[in-house]
């Protein structure tokens, strides 16, 4: 991936963990305006959904056997993460029959064959969905973002999955496809900047504006800041004086 492309996905990046610094998420969290609230978790999905097209790219670069490994082994971590959210969830809320449905380890998920391991992993999708309005169950990681990561594996592991045995995957396709969703990415959070110079109500508000903002600064894949402002233009000399005459 190119270091444009890069920047801009870690700067998406930086403004989720900015949002989601648990001082700023009282100054968005059930106020005003709702919109942001939406946004941040769209933006969430769309941000995991791109991080998980570019391992798809890379790992088509040595033919389809390589990148049906990638999404495998991508479906197998979230759907894992899923199933503990869930199982921490039902544990707690004493519900024992779900608590059988998703009570995996990581050895579990990663015994099960191709089409055991999409059938599971739609069936944990399903359970996360009707499940992440509980109460509670966000604080235990059962989230509509989460929820969405799952989804979006396992779309690209089917995608892969019938493939022949070294068909060639078209790389280029895939990265043509991450510029498009980087760009797309990057409009959606120019438009949450409307929304987020709102929140200047409250000292807070002004802390997280001004964090959000530092956090929108495009940065390079080294992790440096971006480029510093122009150096102003010196002014012109003001005019002479006229002598006066004597």
């Amino acid at each position: 991936m190119n270091l444009e492309l890069t920047g801009q996905i870690k700067m998406a990046g930086a403004c989720l963990t900015v949002a989601n610094d648990k001082n700023h998420r009282l100054v968005w969290k059930n106020q005003p305006p709702a919109d942001f609230e939406t946004d941040l978790t769209k933006l969430g999905t769309d941000y995991e959904a791109v991080l998980q097209k570019d391992a798809l790219a890379d790992g088509a670069a040595g033919g389809a056997g390589d990148a049906k490994s990638v999404a495998e082994t991508a479906l197998e971590e979230i759907s894992h993460i899923v199933a503990r959210a869930l199982a921490n969830h039902f544990k707690k809320t004493g519900n024992l029959d779900a608590l059988g449905k998703v009570n995996f380890s990581k050895s579990d998920i990663v015994r099960l064959r191709h089409q055991d391991l999409l059938d599971q992993s739609v069936a944990l999708r399903d359970l996360s969905t009707a499940t992440q309005t509980e109460a509670g169950a966000a604080d235990r990681g059962v989230t509509a973002a989460r929820t969405a990561t799952l989804s979006s594996a396992i779309g690209a592991f089917k995608t892969l999955m019938h493939l022949p045995r070294g068909q060639v995957v078209n790389r280029g396709t895939f990265k043509k496809e991450v510029a498009t969703d980087v760009a797309a990415l990057v409009s959606h959070v120019a438009d949450m900047d409307d929304l987020v110079i709102q929140f200047d109500g409250t000292e807070a508000g002004r802390r997280f504006i001004e964090a959000w903002k530092r956090a929108r600064k495009i940065v390079d894949s080294g992790g440096g800041a971006g480029p510093s402002d122009p150096t102003p233009p010196t002014p012109p000399a003001p005019p002479a004086q006229k002598l006066a005459d004597p």
